[in-house]
């Protein structure tokens, strides 16, 4: 690690804390207090967890199905999920898990929610919200999503284990910010407290999950450093805290073989025979039309397709999340997720028959190279952090020194080919999707604004760009197209709260701001904006693009709200083309 990098890591240790392995010990023992309730699930199948389940299935060479599902209020979502049984009691296409997708206000406590943009889904308060979900249906039903690495994850980490719930996530989103909310050493310390309940509860089964694609890893160049970082996590979770640990992923990756070699490779590096490695894959989105919505069951039947293949071949327990093909524009509905069950579960009938054609043998080599230079990374953050003068004994240490790297920094630092090195570029041993596809829409989109004569334009102006919530693709893109055009461009980073996307807008000397928005927050942030601009009497140039839509009172699904955000005063083009003139029309 060259002296620049070193003096940058350097600087991520945290401040005098309480250690971390104390808090640990504090979690243990409130967990054994804590009862690991009976969801409806346990009483009504021969599983006494998830974990038994998963193992089973991986046995018998059945693929496991997952269903991720998020409605507009508590009562909708525990209706659908009574349905969504029903439905499997009449075809037959049985559903093992269904992840609830929550509104991420219940990330924060009960003070900091009105202040929090309201999303797509539904919100809940407290243990009697967690156990009306795992008793309506006979299926298993886990709390991922703002849970663990959420401000108030040790209290949602809890109402999760008493309603019955064996597997708590998400790990990776420990990237992420939440609104008003800036306490690290708070909400750190509780997650290591949550990590020991969960750790008590190991021979009950109790996992943590990651969705790898939600934190460092919606980042990366190379779909080797998926490997490096779950290592990574799982060196922390179940070497430090003793917590099992089982890893999702897929989200961002749309070719076939990269998200099987993954799931190989994870596979071969962290299963035991009592802890499996691999929860499930989800399907991507990269490549789904926002337009002739149907033609994208091509794209998802045969992902999920390859995905049954390679489990009925290695038996790699590998779960199998289909992805409605709404996803891209809209919060998917009940029928949308039932069709797209349905439509890989009759793929699934007809699998076997292709076993005997298929030739694997590229994708165990992809493994193997994986594997290699994923532990090769692994080894470098261990000695990086070490070297930097990080406790990597401590896990709240550690979880903090993560908190505080920027992920693009990670991989550019600790990845195999620029560790103890001063190439700075990143030469990908399996370029991901995000690193193609930038390169690719990037050059596109330059290429347009070209030849309409912009191929400079933005020279001299200076803009600020920011997500709204996680998601980084769009963010990453913007950036990069602003750049070649001559602008320079802030980079706010993901969660941005509105209040500090101003700020930073104020400390730049700039009133050209952009905001990424997915999470159905589009119409709540830019409110805030519009309100905080007058507040401070001046005039920004706001510019909003992503999936513009939210729930408006009284509707359960989401309506597109860009003609609102224009009349707001927010540029809603969602076109870069035509955002890049109107920028360039701005006097600053």
């Amino acid at each position: 690690m060259n002296s620049t990098n070193l003096e940058y890591v350097k600087g991520l240790k945290p401040d005098a804390h309480i250690s971390g392995q104390d808090i640990l010990e504090e979690g243990i023992k409130m967990g054994k207090s804590i009862p690991l309730g009976q969801s409806r699930f346990v009483r009504e199948s021969e599983y006494a967890n998830l974990l038994e389940l998963i193992k089973d299935c991986t046995q018998k060479g059945e693929v496991r199905w997952n269903i991720l599902m998020g409605l507009a209020s508590l009562e909708e979502q525990v209706e659908a999920t009574g349905k969504l049984y029903d439905f499997t009691q009449r075809t037959g296409f049985k559903i093992h898990h269904l992840q609830p997708i929550p509104s991420g206000v219940i990330a924060l406590p009960k003070e900091y929610r009105d202040k929090a943009p309201s999303t797509t889904s539904y919100v809940m308060d407290g243990y009697d919200e967690y156990k009306v979900q795992v008793e309506a249906a006979p299926i298993d039903v886990t709390f991922n999503d703002y849970h663990l690495a959420s401000p108030s994850g040790l209290e949602t980490t809890v109402h999760a284990i008493r309603a019955g719930a064996t597997l708590i996530g998400e790990f990776s989103q420990i990237t992420w910010g939440y609104p008003g909310y800036d306490d690290d050493i708070t909400r750190f310390s509780n997650m290591v407290k949550a990590l020991g309940i969960i750790a008590s509860k190991k021979d009950e089964n109790v996992m943590v999950k990651t969705y790898l694609d939600d934190g460092y890893a919606g980042y990366f160049m190379d779909c080797a450093s998926y490997v490096g970082y779950a290592m990574l996590e799982h060196y922390i979770c179940t070497g430090l805290c003793g917590a099992r640990y089982i890893i999702a992923y897929g989200g961002l990756l749309s070719e076939n073989d990269i998200r099987l070699g993954i799931a190989m490779a994870l596979h071969k590096a962290l299963s035991t025979q009592d802890q499996p490695a691999l929860h499930y894959v989800n399907s991507s989105t990269n490549l789904q039309w926002d337009h002739d919505i149907d033609a994208n069951y091509g794209m998802s039947v045969q992902e999920l397709l390859f995905a049954i293949l390679v489990e009925k071949k290695y038996r790699i327990g590998l779960g199998v999340n289909p992805v409605s093909i709404t996803e891209k524009i809209a919060v998917p509905t009940l029928h949308e997720l039932i069709n797209i069950l349905a439509a890989g579960k009759r793929a699934e009938e007809k699998a076997e028959e292709w076993l005997p054609f298929m030739d694997f043998s590229p994708l165990e080599e992809m493994r193997d190279v994986m594997m290699e230079q994923g532990k090769k990374m692994f080894d470098n953050v261990i000695a990086g952090f070490k070297l930097a003068g990080i406790n990597v004994e401590d896990p709240l240490e550690m979880i903090l020194a993560l908190r505080y790297m920027n992920p693009l920094m990670f991989e550019k630092i600790f990845h195999p080919t620029t560790f103890d090195s001063d190439e700075a570029e990143i030469k990908p041993f399996y370029p991901t999707v995000l690193a193609k596809q930038t390169i690719e829409m990037r050059e596109g989109i330059i290429g347009k604004l070209t030849k309409a004569g912009l191929g400079d334009v933005l020279k001299d102006k200076k803009i600020v760009v920011a997500s709204g919530d996680a998601h980084t693709y769009g963010l990453i893109l913007v950036e990069g197209v602003l750049k070649s055009l001559g602008a320079e461009v802030i980079n706010g980073g993901v969660d941005t709260d509105a209040a500090d996307l101003l700020d930073l807008a104020d400390e730049e000397k700039t009133d050209i701001v952009c905001i990424s928005c997915h999470n159905g927050q589009a119409l709540d942030y830019a409110r805030q904006l519009a309100q905080l601009a007058k507040e401070r009497s001046k005039d920004y140039q706001m510019f909003m693009g992503g999936v513009l839509n939210s729930i408006l009172p009284g509707d359960s699904e989401p309506t597109d709200v860009s003609g609102m955000l224009k009349e707001i005063g927010i540029h809603a083009e969602n076109d870069l083309l035509a955002s890049v003139k109107i920028m360039s029309s701005q006097k600053k």
